[in-house]
């Protein structure tokens, strides 16, 4: 992570004395890292999330476990689907909470598919191979347990998506996934990817399937730019053919709209923990309040980053993946800029 620079004294005066209450209070818990959980947005957000005509209008929400090896099931709540494929969906550092991916979780659930989210974490102290232990047994029990699920899972399909920290899990898991007996992913997509401490283990990635297909994506303006490991990923898997797998940069068309690290966040209140006190979410929009301000972050909204960014870059990568077509097809639906889609000369896809 970069490190904070403010502007004016003043500033960092105000800003260190709110952290200073906040840490004597205890208010600081959990941070969703980036997303935004003040009430001013929340009319914004199901309002968003409501502009699609979705097939499945229903989602059911089910936690299952405890602690770090909890995960929760979004699927659509119908009876007459007989399968749906499998998303697993690795969080940021500290989104244990839903809620920061509700929007994208909802798109997914409501279009179709099964969606796993481990929750890996329950503190700023686990370590980054403790969470990567916690997500792989939570997942094995995950796929177990669906397997005796009302709608079965289409495991030719299974895929996985991450953000930051989730990112960089995300092609862990991967390269875990047949020593453990985990269903081979056909898609792999890691947005900003990073890692908590140092440079991703880069050495384990050649392990993923040679099959599968990877996408890489990462923002024009991400403020944590220098730390993601998107190149590193890329450059470590020559077992993937260039005509699966994919390096992006995600820009956007308009001036005001800037694609940052924050972006991919989707807050959806909807999708918050229903389980967590009053105390505990104020605990959470005051922790994220703070380090927003700290990181220089902008707070994570639903907007047309989303629905004609991130979201349709993964939904076609699943459909690319599904009709043998090449990686770099994802791109069809945006203006391209130059690039070839590789570390050394990635292809820019512009949001409208």
């Amino acid at each position: 992570m970069k490190p904070v620079r403010f502007r004016r004294a003043s500033h960092r005066a105000t800003v260190l004395t709110l952290l200073l209450l906040a840490l004597a209070t205890g208010l600081i818990v959990s941070w969703p890292l980036g997303s935004n959980q003040d009430s001013r947005f929340h009319a914004q957000e199901m309002a968003a999330s409501a502009t699609q005509s979705y097939p499945y209008p229903q989602v059911s929400k089910q936690l299952v476990g405890n602690g770090a090896l909890a995960y929760w099931v979004f699927q659509p709540e119908v009876t007459k689907l007989s399968s749906a494929p499998v998303v697993l969906f690795l969080h940021g550092w500290m989104a244990m909470d839903p809620y920061s991916y509700g929007g994208w979780i909802d798109h997914l659930a409501k279009s179709g598919n099964i969606v796993v989210y481990p929750v890996f974490q329950t503190s700023r102290n686990d370590t980054p191979e403790e969470m990567r232990a916690n997500t792989l047994r939570a997942v094995r029990e995950a796929v177990s347990n669906l397997n005796n699920n009302p709608i079965r899972p289409d495991w030719s399909q299974f895929s996985i998506v991450g953000h930051s920290l989730g990112g960089g899990l995300s092609a862990l898991v991967a390269a875990d996934a047949q020593s453990i007996s985990l269903p081979t992913p056909k898609v792999i997509m890691a947005v900003a990817p990073g890692w908590a401490e140092g440079e991703l283990p880069v050495a384990e990635l050649g392990q993923i399937s040679s099959s599968s297909y990877l996408i890489i994506v990462e923002g024009a303006n991400d403020e944590l730019a220098d730390s993601r490991q998107g190149a590193n990923i890329y450059r470590a898997t020559p077992q993937i053919s260039a005509e699966r797998k994919a390096y992006f940069v995600l820009a956007s068309g308009d001036d005001n709209l800037a694609v940052t690290h924050s972006s991919p966040l989707s807050p959806l209140e909807s999708y918050r923990n229903a389980n967590l006190s009053r105390r505990e979410v104020r605990r959470q929009r005051f922790g994220t309040l703070i380090l927003n301000v700290l990181t220089g972050q902008n707070a994570g909204v639903i907007n047309q980053l989303d629905s004609a960014g991130y979201w349709p870059i993964f939904d076609s990568a699943r459909q690319a993946a599904a009709s043998g077509r090449p990686a770099l097809s994802v791109a069809d639906n945006f203006r391209q800029v130059t690039g070839n889609g590789n570390p050394d000369s990635p292809q820019r896809l512009v949001v409208e």
